[in-house]
């Protein structure tokens, strides 16, 4: 439903807006603001106030105003403008984010403009597969099967841990927000090694209730590694392990627009309704010695004409791109530097940054994964200014931490493990609600020689845990671990039955409910 009038005078001493509730259109010389929300079960509830920011070219305006209880707010005024970007965040009273969203396109701020917001609850979707082990046996890999799950979901709005049950769709390896709207990608995996085979098809979920569309017409070959989608949701960007691919939501056509594998892409949305997709070409691994043999490419999206090919804006040791204010930017984990790319070239922002792996921007603001190395291995997230003036500013850790797993003898209660990670990665980084929350997933993978006398048995873990901080304060506001697997080389007199213990803070899935973490996503997130 439309959510009822918001106005913001142009000038000073204008009328106000119209009585009627139902409509969003103001009289006068009055601009209307209205905020679209689903009418479903998923509607933003419980606000008390909304932030407006409108980004002109050359600043930001901003505004925190009451709602009332008929659901309208007042602005006050503005000086018109040519082009503006809406943002709109729904508080409740303690000032959490409980909706947000933002327009598909600039607006013109002039008399008797209606600007529609689409607004959603701020939900991270995250999916990948599971494996099972049918003889029961770690020593024998042969029989391991894996499929696909249902992703899960973390809905910011409510104070509520996560444990794996929140779930959305059937069989889902990738799921990508297009603005407001929601898409999962599903595709075939092979056992024992859990790679994805045949065509990948793409299913619309409602963003207001969760229900499933009919999947899309097209289809793509390769493994889904990553997708990004336009804010009006036209358009979407999938990478699989061979091709690049753009697919028209309306047609459902798929169209191939570059070799290769694609495993990082972004959206830069200019404003006009046209966009360019950048993405990262054979991203190197983020272990062992650093490649410069990745590629950064852009394909440009005009609705009403068949995407460009993928061009080649550089090669080097480039591991993610992310996009704000119409602009893309990325990290090259090599040369530990942040830059842009504007008039199809990159441009160096800041350096020095260590081995900068993952990234994300919202509002001028950078989000940085650093992997550190070290024993255990220790990954950070730093913050930084987008702008290049302000880069001899330090910048900010908001997160830091050697991994750790404790692991206990399932028949022996006390009798535990502590491990000390040998490998660990930020393997997707993402903000949502504008830039309120920070979202990240750590892999990391553990090794134990066998202890003769403890009979403790030589031990290769794996471990994926999900992340969400507020952005502001950096506090701690999801901690759950969807992954813990692995295998025992075991002597008869050894403790052959072991399991993941919890940290302090951290929660994990119930049975059944854990799966690797293959993507993740925002509705409105920026990545």
């Amino acid at each position: 439903m439309r959510w009822p009038v918001a106005c913001a005078a142009i000038a000073i001493g204008l009328p106000a807006c119209k009585d009627d509730p139902k409509s969003p259109v103001s009289t006068g010389g009055n601009v209307s603001i209205t905020l679209d929300i689903p009418n479903g079960a998923l509607d933003p509830k419980g606000y008390s106030d909304v932030n407006i920011i409108m980004h002109e070219p050359d600043r930001d305006l901003v505004r925190t105003v009451p709602v009332t209880s008929e659901g309208t707010f007042d602005l006050e005024a503005f000086d018109p403008a040519d082009a503006v970007w809406v943002e709109a965040t729904l508080r409740n009273q303690s000032g959490t984010a409980v909706g947000y969203g933002r327009t598909m396109t600039s607006q013109p701020l002039v008399k008797d403009a209606e600007i529609v917001v689409p607004v959603r609850r701020p939900i991270l979707y995250f999916s990948g597969l599971v494996s099972n082990d049918t003889d029961g046996d770690p020593r024998t890999t042969n029989d391991i099967v894996w499929s696909e799950v249902p992703a899960t979901f973390a809905d910011l709005s409510q104070a509520t841990s996560l444990d794996g049950s929140t779930t959305v769709g059937t069989k889902a390896v990738v799921m990508v927000s297009a603005g407001p709207e929601l898409y999962m990608l599903e595709q075939a995996t092979t056992s024992p090694t859990g790679t994805l085979t045949g065509p990948a098809s793409i299913q619309p979920v409602s963003t207001g209730d969760h229900t499933l569309a009919t999947a899309l017409t097209g289809t793509m070959d390769g493994g889904v590694l990553d997708g990004a989608g336009t804010d009006d949701g036209a358009f979407l960007v999938v990478g699989t392990s061979t091709k690049l691919f753009v697919i028209d939501t309306a047609s459902g056509a798929a169209s191939p627009v570059g070799d290769g594998a694609f495993s990082k892409i972004t959206m830069v949305n200019h404003g006009d309704g046209t966009s360019t997709a950048i993405a990262v070409k054979n991203r190197g691994s983020t272990t062992g010695t650093c490649t410069t043999t990745a590629e950064l490419v852009a394909v440009d999206i005009t609705p009403g004409t068949a995407p460009s090919a993928a061009r080649s804006i550089a090669t080097g040791g480039f591991f993610d791109v992310a996009s704000d204010n119409h602009k893309a930017y990325y990290v090259d984990g090599c040369s530990g530097e942040l830059g842009d790319i504007t008039d199809g070239s990159k441009h160096v922002i800041r350096n020095g940054l260590g081995k900068t792996t993952a990234l994300a921007a919202a509002n001028g603001q950078a989000w940085i994964g650093v992997e550190t190395g070290g024993t255990p291995a220790q990954i950070q997230v730093i913050a930084t200014s987008l702008n290049a003036s302000e880069t001899s500013d330090p910048v900010r850790t908001i997160f830091s931490a050697g991994q750790q797993q404790v692991v206990e003898a399932q028949g022996f209660p006390g009798v535990q493990r502590a491990l000390d990670a040998q490998t660990a990665s930020i393997n997707h980084l993402e903000v949502g609600a504008g830039g309120d929350y920070v979202a990240f997933s750590i892999a990391a993978t553990y090794h134990a020689n066998r202890v003769d006398a403890a009979n403790f048995p030589q031990m290769d873990i794996e471990t994926e845990e999900l992340d969400i901080l507020d952005a502001a304060t950096a506090g701690a506001v999801q901690r759950y671990r969807s992954w813990c697997d692995g295998s025992i080389l075991f002597q008869q007199t050894d403790i052959t039955d072991w399991g993941c213990a919890t940290a302090p803070g951290q929660t994990a899935p119930g049975p059944s409910e854990d799966h690797r973490i293959g993507s993740m996503t925002f509705l409105f997130g920026k990545k």
